[in-house]
């Protein structure tokens, strides 16, 4: 007979978490109540806003023409949209909003083509800010959202989406034209979809169109979703509950239908551009030859191994293929960006990771490669989440002299700017104090915006001359707004079983005892696109290194984290051994990483615990079942538990479709293994999130419950997959709680 009982624990004053314990009658009887934490400091302490960063500059932006730098920062409490002049460094107030009655969105603004105006978003109208007076001008007022702003080259017009339709709109007069008609719930104009938005776009705001240089045409991507599946969202706060929906497509399913369209904005009409019947996806950046003659756009085909830089002139109805890419394992395509084209336009630079790193290579308009630019066993940081300015890893003077990019040429474990001399090759490092540096090219060449920050540095914002003379500090955050404690922080480099050097970090409590036997916590994540091993500041990760590093260490656990294969910042061959079966290659390198660990006079080898959300979820249930002997207890936070289940363009990346790969699919269904499971791992999930389904979860518990096994569950309500707030201090709360009863307290 299998026993339910349903255990409120009140996890603080703010926080109320419902945990489900399922066990079978007769053996692994529930341990009694835990008391509620005590530590010093408590995970609502560390989600408060600014309580590890502080506040501090952001929404940087150029001006084209000069050294001007736009950017946000709180005055008096709340936001506001500054510049500074690197040439004068003089600083002032460009906007103010107040009251702010529009919701005028300040990290929206960018500048006009001509540098005198700036644009920005708000809930109703979009606004246009004169640089030097201040003015403040409406356009387009109406009810609806207004998103995928972009000025004209010659800054007469702006282009807008609104309910998936195309619209410009004069400067002068703010008339609006809608160039487009079929933009629906299902039909995508000029944006994105879920699945492009979150895949391809890597999440920037960079809109899917682009204007000609003489302001006649738009290119523009054409998204039809109409075959995609849907998928149910409940909101469970009204009576009776809302149901929403996200079309998603999964793994082997019908993806959005991807076209090309041309418009010409002084007719109005639109053609189609033809593309290759192995076309399947087309990436989100657009742009033109200086002559407007023709538009160039990036397409891939399905199994994500062939991927074109495509031309066409909408004149003369001719396309032509400039460059292909291809590779045997995946092409990393989120990490490609838009050609930087040089000069008039005979020649740009390219992007490509063909020799098994991210490169700048140098072509001729024509597709004809002049030369390899940058080598090395190192790469060029590009993707966008990682970029001051969206969809810009590269940056190339006004003079077309030097190009600067953040690589890894010093460490995987940074990101230092450098540039390099187009037509000589000769490399310079421009930042140069140990971390974190991402950076972003003024308008006139002259001077660079560097944010920095390292393990133990919350983000500083520098301004420097553009060979690296620092000119000043526009801004620094303050760090934590509590005391924490003062942990240990290591980085390290080990052996993995077949000799290739692996990073790790440890991380000790504040009064660590070498002489003591302490009890870890494996804190990872395991899948590409993503590193957890850096020299950054915690903060700045979207997986809350530093709550994670106090909450744990104060109960006396060591924290270690480990960049397996598959991780992204060292190369493609470093990703590749997950081709065809995730989890496998993850799981050996993290295995050599506990046997380090058991090398360790201090370390207690027979308490390792793990904590992974996302694909750090799913490899936790993976440790627990496939190495039962090594790890002890796991927190699953919203994991794939079926990869079937997941998105298609992630998913296939590495996977390819499940009838092309039935068997590396069926190694990975942890719903399938589950009667192997033999701890009590505590699971989370946010019930409206629209990234990993909850019925990762469900159809997981569905199948601990058929073999009588034992777990925690812990829905977050409301919460999608990155936890804010509540959400986050209920996850954090429960995971030191339930690592707290199990590997420290435990048998």
């Amino acid at each position: 007979m299998i026993r339910r009982n349903i255990q409120l624990n009140l996890l603080s004053v703010l926080s109320l978490v419902f945990t489900v314990l399922v066990g079978c009658s007769g053996q692994h009887q529930p341990p009694p109540p835990t008391p509620p934490i005590t530590a010093k400091v408590s995970a609502r302490m560390l989600v408060q806003p600014n309580a590890l960063m502080g506040p501090g500059p952001s929404g940087f932006g150029w001006s084209p023409k000069d050294a001007v730098l736009a950017y946000v920062e709180p005055s008096d409490g709340r936001d506001v949209l500054w510049a500074y002049d690197a040439t004068t460094t003089d600083r002032r107030v460009l906007l103010d909003p107040g009251a702010n009655p529009d919701q005028i969105s300040l990290s929206s603004a960018q500048w006009s083509p001509q540098g005198n105006l700036l644009l920005l978003s708000g809930a109703n109208s979009l606004w246009l800010l004169d640089a030097k007076t201040g003015g403040m001008k409406s356009r387009a007022a109406g009810s609806n959202a207004k998103t995928g702003l972009m000025f004209s080259p010659d800054g007469t017009r702006i282009a807008f989406v609104q309910d998936n339709d195309l619209y410009t709109v004069r400067v002068s007069d703010g008339l609006p034209v809608r160039l487009t008609m079929d933009g629906s719930s299902t039909v995508f104009n000029g944006t994105l979809d879920w699945v492009y938005n979150e895949e391809l776009a890597t999440r920037s705001a960079q809109p899917a169109y682009a204007w000609s240089p003489d302001g006649k045409w738009l290119v523009y991507l054409r998204l039809d979703e109409t075959a995609v599946q849907n998928h149910p969202i409940t909101d469970y706060r009204t009576t009776p509950p809302t149901i929403s929906y996200t079309r998603y497509p999964t793994a082997g399913s019908s993806n959005p239908k991807a076209s090309v369209y041309v418009i010409n904005i002084e007719t109005s009409n639109r053609s189609v551009v033809p593309l290759a019947d192995d076309v399947e996806y087309i990436m989100p950046f657009f742009g033109w030859f200086p002559d407007s003659q023709e538009a160039f756009f990036v397409t891939e085909n399905r199994a994500h191994s062939v991927l074109r830089l495509m031309a066409w002139n909408p004149s003369a109805g001719v396309g032509r293929t400039i460059i292909t890419e291809t590779d045997p394992f995946w092409i990393n395509e989120n990490s490609y960006a838009a050609p930087v084209i040089l000069g008039d336009g005979q020649q740009f630079l390219w992007l490509s990771e063909r020799d098994g790193y991210m490169h700048l290579y140098l072509y001729s308009r024509q597709g004809d490669l002049i030369r390899q630019v940058t080598r090395g066993e190192w790469m060029i940081d590009s993707p966008a989440w990682n970029l001051l300015i969206p969809g810009r890893p590269v940056y190339v003077d006004p003079s077309g002299e030097y190009a600067y990019f953040s690589s890894t040429k010093n460490s995987p474990l940074e990101r230092q700017i450098y540039r390099i001399e187009i037509a000589g090759g000769k490399l310079e490092q421009v930042s140069q104090r140990a971390g974190f540096h991402l950076g972003a090219l003024s308008g006139d060449g002259n001077y660079l915006v560097d944010q920095f920050s390292n393990v133990s540095t919350p983000p500083t914002t520098w301004i420097v001359k553009a060979d690296g003379t620092q000119v000043g500090v526009l801004g620094q955050c303050a760090g934590p707004a509590i005391t924490l404690p003062q942990v240990t922080r290591e980085f390290l480099k080990i052996k993995a079983h077949d000799g290739t050097d692996l990073y790790a970090q440890i991380v000790k409590p504040e009064n660590f005892n070498p002489a003591r036997k302490y009890p870890v916590i494996i804190h990872w994540y395991g899948g590409p696109t993503l590193q957890m091993v850096s020299n950054r500041y915690g903060a700045t990760n979207i997986f809350n290194h530093i709550e994670r590093d106090v909450l744990y260490t104060q109960e006396d656990f060591i924290v270690w984290r480990l960049d397996n294969r598959g991780s992204f910042g060292r190369g493609h061959a470093f990703e590749t051994p997950i081709y065809k079966e995730l989890g496998k290659a993850a799981l050996d390198d993290q295995i050599a990483g506990v046997e380090y660990l058991q090398t360790l006079p201090y370390v207690d080898a027979s308490r390792i615990g793990t904590d992974g959300k996302s694909f750090g979820g799913f490899l936790t249930l993976y440790g627990l079942i496939h190495a039962p002997e090594v790890f002890k207890v796991g927190v699953n936070g919203s994991g794939p538990t079926d990869w079937a289940s997941y998105d298609t363009i992630y998913t296939e990346r590495y996977m390819q479709t499940p009838s092309e790969n039935p068997a590396g699919y069926a190694a990975i269904n942890l719903v399938t293994v589950a009667d192997r499971l033999k701890a009590a791992p505590l699971i989370i999930h946010g019930l409206a999130d629209r990234n990993v389904h909850l019925e990762n979860t469900i159809n997981f518990i569905q199948a601990l419950e058929q073999y009588d096994k034992q777990f925690y569950f812990i829905p977050l309500p409301n919460e999608d997959h990155h936890y804010e707030g509540d959400g986050l201090a209920a996850a954090l709360y429960a995971s030191v709680d339930y690592f707290v009863q199990y590997l420290r307290n435990g048998p």
